[in-house]
């Protein structure tokens, strides 16, 4: 019957379609994760952020190379000695100088000049005259009240003083380097601060560095300082 067979044909038709109403939504797919090979060397990388105390580094050295007559340059450079200041040098005036020797000097550096300072004087009155002597010999006092000639380390200014050998370090020194019968060149060169006291200044004067030259005048203005005290110190080779 016409009826009948329609009614089969929708029953079909539902048992076709049922199934499929009956199925599962799909699960959603995982996105897969990627994995980063440690010898990639692709450019999408990210650059590692530097540290501060790099990037602190970084700009002081820029600085220094961009502005090398700066305070940044100077700073960054290792200071050397302090210079001597020769112009400050006045009666009365204590300062700390720094003088270059060796043992060979304590025979080998004269002055000649008439005038004294609080005790103190050049072992000669002129080129052709010895002050007399009042104390005991220079070989038990180590020259305490004799003025000698020096040179400043580094920086080779002119300074007059007495009693450098007889400070303790630079006696033991002496006696424990003696230069009877030795080159002075032989002879190990040493520096020494000081602390001095400047009694005067010669107003003539006459020196040299060794009893076999002849007596020159001085090149700069003759202040002599009395030594209170002396230590070692380093001096470059």
């Amino acid at each position: 019957m016409a009826s009948g067979e329609g009614s089969l044909d929708e029953e079909d038709d539902q048992d076709l379609e049922e199934p499929r109403a009956s199925k599962a939504a799909p699960a959603p797919r995982r996105k897969k994760r990627r994995v980063v090979d440690e010898d990639d060397d692709d450019d999408d990388d990210e650059t590692p952020i530097a540290g501060g105390h790099y990037l602190v580094a970084a700009a002081l050295i820029g600085a220094a190379a961009i502005l090398p007559a700066s305070k940044v340059g100077e700073w960054l450079e290792p200071r050397g000695p302090e210079p001597t200041h020769p112009e400050r040098w006045n009666t009365g005036v204590n300062a700390k100088v720094r003088i270059t020797l060796v043992t060979a000097d304590y025979n080998l550096l004269g002055c000649a000049a008439a005038q004294e300072f609080d005790g103190v004087h050049c072992a000669h009155k002129s080129p052709t005259e010895v002050w007399p002597r009042t104390d005991a010999p220079d070989d038990f006092n180590n020259k305490a009240n004799i003025v000698q000639p020096y040179r400043t380390w580094f920086d080779n200014k002119l300074v007059f003083v007495a009693g450098l050998w007889a400070t303790p370090e630079v006696a033991y020194r002496l006696h424990s380097e003696p230069p009877q019968g030795q080159i002075a060149d032989k002879l190990a060169r040493f520096a020494v601060e000081c602390d001095l006291t400047f009694v005067g200044r010669f107003d003539n004067v006459k020196l040299r560095w060794n009893p076999n030259q002849s007596w020159v005048d001085p090149d700069a203005p003759a202040w002599v300082g009395r030594a209170k005290s002396c230590r070692f110190i380093d001096e470059p080779q």
